[in-house]
């Protein structure tokens, strides 16, 4: 309007008013136009309104009354004031309508220049309407004028104020490029206001972006400019821009800064508007940086301005901000009332992009508050507004918030793709911030799937854009997210590394939440790694910063995180006490999920301690929550907690009932990692269910998704679960497997916790086996780490299996202090459930000792737990317990009672197992109280429950106990089948058993009943039966090694009627008689089996012979030769030969030992008048007669005719033997005896340091002769030789020490193997005899093996072997030599038992081709 003043004066309307109301016209339109109104006081607003009254009268008038031109121009002029007024109050419906009549005159009277500007106007009207199309279309048209009538100033206005429609929109290539043009011109022409404001908005721009750098770069210009033309108020927006700048990268302190230098110039000038923005600008610094008191005392000091200069878009903004911290603080009411009315105010000034912008906050408050379906509504009204208008980078930000709405109810694949389509378009308009949000979100949804290769994927994407971008928060957040996935996947030390990077970047630009967050996220990896108190502390640093920052919700998530480590550390009152804390807090700020959060954790702290029916009820109050907010995957994990609850009650049809609802919902949603959970409890309910093979059906499928998510955790658990499931089938190899699968995993993550459980189970397995040193070294293990990690209720569990340790080891004193360790424990953290089954396990051991009264009060006092907490199988157990108690005691009655009480909760609750046993136990009963139909047809009820769910051996017992129940009625014929049918049950086992060392631990565990069955057969006049059975369950592992040695089937028939293939045995030895020996406490049972005569039977009480009511097994302790105190020979002759020395009229004697008998140096045993046995017989040792035919029928040509191995005076030197530093001596003697053997046989004996195991293992497998002249172990008789030249370490003992696994493992030809070393004979005994080194090498192959049963002195042995030889090489047998040398030794200075007859033959009278071996040139 640069000519209005000239138009005006020479129009017809002249007058002296005209020069007066174009000045008054143009001040006006200059205040207005430069936004200074707002820096006027309030008298000059009210003088400046009375002008603006007076120019509308003055335009009225001619508006009303003339048409002609120059009233036109007046009231075009007036018609603009009252435009710039209206926006200035932001009134922009009312200025729109102000703009459109004066794009009407304008048109009318041809001026371009004020149509182009009219145009230009509302673009900017609706621009500020959130109305972008529109904007865009109108000042696109403006532009068109402003380019065709040549006006720049006005063409680079246009250029820029499209790049701000089009920076609204999201689409920031065109908003750059029309900025850029608006840049160019505004240089061209010189308009340094242009160009300051150009830089602004390029800087604004590249901020969204995500590209700091040049964002930065370009503020700085348009500050430069700003500074250099005096114009504070660009100066002031510069400052403000760069704050926000600073602030999206992170650095808050300098954003701070320069917020702080534009409120400052803002103050200075008096423009309020700057002033509020800054205001508000520095309240969400403060956000960002946690301080929300300051982020709301500078919003509230914002919104104070908005509402006095009337800025309802500034303060709308500021009531969203408000909101914003309120939800930070947790307090979701009031952020849910202040962006309900910055909501209001945006809907009544129009402003879509607020609108928009509230309701995807609203969506986000619902979904803080569960209420996921308000926010989904929510969230879609803001998605539908930004679709409008045609903002992308606001529906950008409503798809990732749909997706994490959807995330939070567990939709995983809606999330999924809705997160896509927010990165899709964060893609297309170049916003790498929410890009690389979009990438961070993405890689949560895969870990929530248990994805964690696209987890690590999406995370890393997300972290490499911060970086490029320089987003320190974001950076911060990937960090914290990797350790996240890091910790899902077990990999420990890589969670930490990457969360402690976190906390370094939150520390750095003081980011609290986030420092408070990683913090949180620490004490989480230190609880994972079991290191409580780390964990405790980080917890606490994370609450102390929540409690500082005023952020309830994290505060809440802290008390929680601090519940969880004390429930791990067993302090359940204290783990009760936080989780109620966070509780409160998420009742107070309506926090839902948090709240059904807290009531599952309660529920599993009632469950620990035992309150079943509280846990129930806090359980079930979670699912509510979940299902009434929609909330899928928490849903499935109450109901996975409520299928726990009932499985530990021993409700396991509802156990699996819940675990299948969890499943179902875990596959639905996609959770592949609920989803292995969810199996794995099922297979722990089947397992419980005795349903082993669905047990493992569900663990594997537990494992196989583990594997593929690569969640190491779950994969250690689940071979854990497996190992248990074969543990219980009497797998006991694979059980040792997959246990140690599972602790070489939680070794190598770093899962103290997981380590401790699978050296209790690996314990377990070693206690089934019978190894009970080892087992307590395993549960020592488990022990040692429960305590150093401080988790009590581990501790405790290690404690009772050490007591039934030490019990397995005699060792009772110990026993029941554990037991008692155990208990102080359970009673200190209150834990109700383990003190009634550490009195379970109390009544057991009082029981085995046979303290019946005291075992029954201890059964007694864990029913009173029992009953109380709910706890329905431990009820069953306390009943089963009271009841064997009653029986032990000879009350009847009440012990079928009892078992009866056992039986119905059994039905009731479903355990097969519990059920099966109780009706086997009231059978037994009925038949102690002569009620005979009732017993056989609970006994038979007893096998088919056993049959049903597979328990084999222990239907094989009970056929055993209708067998012997039928005997005793006197129906033989159903007897025998009952007999038979255990005795096939029997086979199926040992098919299933592919180690030799668990057949040897399985058949130990069903040994007792079948000397039981045997001796009932004995005194029940069924000997040939009785003999049978005892033949039945000996050395039937060493059998089967045997068998596959010599490939023969090693089938032994089932059925007692083949009394003539074992006769057919004995006539295979020539003049000979076998003597076969069995005993049960105080009876020894004998048999004679000789070559074509009936079998001969004896029975013996040990009372008989000693006058007192001495157990067999108490009195052969006391043997040992090396004792003078020990047992007579004279006593032992009269125990197991007086009875049937008139029947062992042959010359040699074949002794199958049983148990301790083969500690008996049976040669010198004396009869009456002081004769040794081995004088008047020859005698040799088997293990069982089938071990004999084995021998007998094994190939012609296995064995090898030639070959002499001689090992004699390893120099063992210093050596560690269990850990512990040993020096072993040479032996002077057993380097002679060796020459003196080699000699014998024309070879040369391996000696000295040349005696390596290496050499050894190398020469052994072909030869006909073995013989070891050495040191060995007094527990097993391992070889001690000489260890390989080493200079950096000590040997170890699998570098000297030749075992019974290295010999296992090699084929042996030897007809013959003299150990002649202490010990050799020893081994731990049992139903396969003595497992030793002597049982290694016949069980690889030697055909026959002499060994020595005690600790020899050298001289003699020296003596010993030279009598031995010289019989052997003349062509005597084995048993020959034998004999004749140890009539030497008697007759010849060596008369001590000790010197004479430690030595052993064991297996076949072999005797050997001199010529042949010597012929030989092998060593």
């Amino acid at each position: 309007m640069d000519n209005l003043d000239e138009v005006l004066l020479t129009s017809p309307c002249n007058t002296n008013r005209v020069p007066n109301a174009i000045k008054m016209c143009k001040e006006v339109l200059f205040l207005l136009q430069r936004k200074t109104l707002g820096n006027m006081d309030e008298k000059s607003v009210k003088s400046f309104e009375n002008i603006h009254r007076h120019a509308i009268g003055c335009s009225i008038k001619p508006i009303l009354t003339s048409r002609q031109i120059v009233e036109r121009k007046v009231e075009l002029i007036t018609t603009c004031i009252l435009r710039e007024l209206n926006k200035s109050e932001r009134k922009y419906n009312e200025a729109k309508g102000v703009d459109l009549k004066a794009l009407k005159i304008a048109e009318k009277i041809g001026d371009r220049k004020i149509e182009a500007t009219c145009y230009a106007s509302l673009g900017s009207i609706f621009e500020s309407l959130g109305e972008h199309v529109k904007a865009k279309e109108h000042s696109e048209k403006a532009l068109a004028i402003a380019e065709k009538i040549g006006d720049m100033k006005t063409e680079a206005k246009c250029y820029a104020c499209l790049g701000g429609i089009f920076h609204g929109l999201g689409d920031y290539d065109k908003a750059k490029e029309h900025s850029e043009k608006a840049l160019a011109i505004a240089e061209k022409i010189g308009d340094r206001e242009i160009e300051a404001t150009c830089y602004a908005s390029l800087g604004s721009i590249f901020e969204s972006l995500g590209e700091y750098v040049k964002a930065k770069e370009h503020s700085e210009k348009a500050l430069a400019i700003a500074e250099k033309i005096g114009d504070r108020k660009i100066e002031a927006t510069c400052y403000a821009s760069l704050g926000s700048i600073f602030e999206s990268v992170g650095e808050y302190v300098k954003a701070k800064e320069h917020s702080e230098k534009a409120l400052a110039i803002a103050e200075k000038i008096g423009d309020r508007k700057i002033e509020a923005t800054c205001y508000a600008s520095l309240g969400s610094i403060f956000e960002s940086l946690g301080e929300y008191v300051k982020a709301k005392e500078h919003s509230e000091k914002a919104l104070a301005i908005a509402e006095k200069i009337g800025d309802r878009k500034i303060e709308a903004t500021c009531y969203a901000s408000l909101g914003s911290i309120f939800e930070s603080l947790g307090e979701y009411v009031k952020a849910k009332e202040h962006f309900e009315k910055a909501l209001a105010i945006a809907e009544k000034i129009g402003d879509r992009k607020i609108e928009a912008t509230c309701y995807a906050s609203l969506g986000s408050i619902f979904e803080s508050l569960g209420e996921y379906v308000k926010a989904k509504e929510h969230s879609e009204k803001a998605l539908a507004i930004a679709e409008k208008i045609g903002d992308r980078k606001i529906e950008a930000t409503c798809y990732a918030s749909l997706g994490s709405i959807f995330e939070s109810v567990g939709e995983y694949v809606k999330a999924k793709e809705h997160f896509e389509k927010a990165l899709a378009i964060a893609e297309k308009i170049g916003d790498r911030k929410i890009e690389a949000t979009c990438y961070a979100s993405l890689g949560s949804i895969f870990e929530s799937l248990g994805e964690y290769v696209k987890a690590k994927e999406h995370s890393e994407k997300s972290l490499a854009i911060a970086e490029k971008i320089v987003d320190r928060k974001i950076e911060a957040t990937c960090y914290a997210s990797l350790g996240s996935i890091f910790e899902s996947v077990g990999e420990y030390v890589k969670a930490k590394e990457h969360s402690e990077r976190a906390l370094a970047i939150a520390e750095k630009i003081g980011d609290r939440k986030i420092e408070a967050t990683c913090y949180a996220s620490l004490g989480s990896i230190f609880e994972s790694f079991d290191e409580y108190v780390k964990a405790k502390e980080h917890s606490e640093k994370a609450l102390a910063i929540a409690k500082k920052i005023g952020d309830r919700k994290i505060e809440a998530t802290c008390f929680a995180s601090l519940g969880l480590i004390f429930e791990s550390l067993g302090e359940y009152v204290k783990a009760k006490e936080h989780f109620e804390k966070s509780f409160a807090i998420a009742e107070k700020i309506g926090d839902r999920k948090i709240e059904a959060t807290c009531y599952a954790s309660l529920g599993s702290i009632f469950e620990s301690v035992g309150e079943y029916v509280k846990a129930k009820e806090h359980s079930e109050k979670a699912l509510a929550i979940a299902e009434k907010i929609g909330d899928r995957k928490m849903e499935a994990t109450c109901y996975a907690s409520l299928g726990s609850i009932f499985e530990s009650v021993g409700e396991y049809v509802k156990a699996k009932e819940h675990s299948e609802k969890a499943l179902a919902i875990a596959e639905k949603i996609g959770d592949r990692r609920e989803e292995a959970r969810c199996h794995g409890y099922l297979g722990h309910i089947f397992e419980s269910f005795d349903q082993y093979f669905k047990a493992k059906e569900h663990s594997e499928k537990a494992l196989a998704i583990a594997e593929k998510i690569g969640d190491r955790k779950i994969e250690a658990t689940c071979y854990a679960s497996l190992g248990s499931i074969f543990e219980s089938l009497g797998e006991y190899v694979k059980a040792k497997e997959h246990f140690e699968k599972s602790l070489v995993i939680a070794e190598k993550i770093g899962d103290r916790k997981i380590e401790a459980t699978c050296y209790a189970s690996l314990g377990s397995i070693f206690e089934s086996l019978g190894e009970y040193f080892k087992a307590k070294e395993h549960s020592e293990k488990a022990l040692a780490i429960a305590e150093k990690i401080g988790d009590r209720k581990r501790e405790a569990t290690s404690y009772v299996r050490l007591g039934r340790t030490f019990r397995s080891l005699g060792e009772d004193v110990k026993a029941k202090e554990h037991f008692e360790k155990a208990l102080a424990i359970a009673e200190k953290i209150g834990d109700t459930k383990r003190k009634a089954n550490v009195y379970l396990c109390q009544g057991d051991f009082f029981s085995s000792l046979g303290e019946d009264v005291k075992a029954k009060e201890h059964f007694e006092k864990a029913l009173a737990i029992a009953e109380k907490i709910g706890d329905r199988k431990t009820e069953a157990n306390c009943y089963e317990g009271i009841a064997q108690a009653f029986w032990s005691l000879d009350e009847y009655v009440k012990a079928k009672e009892h078992f009866e009480k056992a039986l119905t909760i059994a039905e009731k609750i479903g355990d097969r197992e519990t059920e099966a046993k109780c009706s086997m136990w009231v059978g037994m009963m009925f038949e102690f109280l002569g009620e005979y139909v009732k017993s056989k047809e609970w006994l038979e009820k007893a096998c088919v429950l056993h049959r049903k769910y597979g328990a084999i051996e222990r239907e094989s017992l009970l056929h055993l106990l209708v067998s012997a129940f039928m005997f005793s009625q006197g129906n033989i014929s159903e007897a025998k089948s009952n007999a038979v049918d255990s005795f096939n049950n029997v086979e199926v086992m040992r098919r299933l058993q592919v180690h030799d060392k668990f057949k040897i631990s399985y058949f130990e565990g069903i040994v007792s009943a079948y000397r039981m069955f045997s001796r009932f057969l004995c005194d029940a006049d069924f000997p040939y039966e009785a003999f049978y059975t005892e033949e039945f369950v000996r050395a039937r592992a060493l059998t089967d090694l045997m068998a596959a040695l010599y490939s023969v089937e090693n089938e032994i028939p089932v059925s007692p009627e083949t009394w003539d293939d074992v006769q057919s045995i004995v006539k295979k030895e020539c003049n000979c008689s076998c003597l076969y020996i069995s005993y049960y406490e105080q009876l020894i049972h004998l048999w004679v089996v000789k070559a074509d005569k009936p079998l001969i039977f004896r029975q013996m009480k040990v009372n008989d012979v000693f006058g007192s009511e001495s157990r067999v097994a108490d009195l052969l302790c006391r043997v040992n030769c090396e004792d003078p105190s020990w047992l007579t020979p004279a006593y032992v002759y009269k125990m197991i030969i007086a009875p049937v020395a008139d029947y062992l009229d042959e010359p040699e004697i074949i002794i199958l030992p049983d148990h301790l008998f083969y500690k008996v140096p049976f040669a010198a045993l004396e009869d009456e008048s002081g004769k040794c046995l081995s004088e008047s017989y020859r005698i040799r040792i088997v293990p069982s007669l089938t071990a004999l035919k084995l021998i007998q029928d094994s190939p012609a040509d296995y064995h090898s005719q030639t070959g002499v191995l001689i090992v004699g005076d390893p120099d063992v030197g210093d050596v560690l033997y269990k850990g512990i530093l040993q020096h072993r001596s040479r032996l002077s003697f057993a380097n002679k005896e060796a020459k003196m053997i080699a000699k014998l046989f024309g070879t040369q004996p391996l000696l000295g340091k040349q005696a390596t195991k290496q050499a050894v293992l190398q020469n052994i497998h072909s030869v006909s002769l073995i013989h070891f002249a050495c040191h060995s172990n007094a527990e097993r008789g391992e070889i001690l030789l000489a260890p390989p030249p080493l200079t950096d370490r000590k040997p170890l003992e699998e570098d000297y020490l030749l075992t019974m696994q290295n010999i296992s493992k090699v084929q042996l030809r030897a007809k013959l193997v003299v150990l002649s070393c202490s010990h050799s004979a020893k081994g731990q005994i049992g139903a396969e005899g003595v497992v030793g080194i002597a049982r290694a090498f016949l069980g690889s192959g030697a055909r026959s093996v002499l060994a020595a049963l005690w600790a020899i002195e050298d001289e003699a042995t020296e003596q010993f072997m030279s009598r031995f030889y010289e019989n052997l090489v003349r062509g005597e047998s084995a048993s020959e030599s034998l004999q004749q040398a140890m009539k030497w030794m008697r007759e010849n200075g060596f008369s001590k038992v000790s010197q004479w007859a430690p030595f052993m033959l064991i297996g076949d009278n072999v005797t050997l081709d001199i010529h042949k071996l010597r012929s030989s040139k092998r060593q």
